[in-house]
């Protein structure tokens, strides 16, 4: 199926079936603070396992770089 990540449209296969599953696919659960939007609204971390991915759905990725 086709998303939308950051404005980019990408496809990710059927085992894609939820945020967490999306979490893993694009390499981000190494890192500690990021933020998900789907389809505007906000996703809470503990909704991440169930949350569904569908097709034409467009994320936000939002993660934070610390610097001084």
């Amino acid at each position: 199926m086709t998303i939308q990540v950051n404005g980019e449209s990408i496809h990710v296969t059927a085992d894609v079936k939820s945020v967490a599953d999306l979490i893993e696919k694009l390499n981000l659960s190494h890192r500690r603070f990021f933020i998900i939007e789907k389809n505007r609204a906000v996703i809470s971390p503990e909704n991440y396992q169930v949350e569904t991915v569908s097709a034409d759905d467009c994320f936000e990725i939002v993660h934070f770089v610390g610097g001084g």
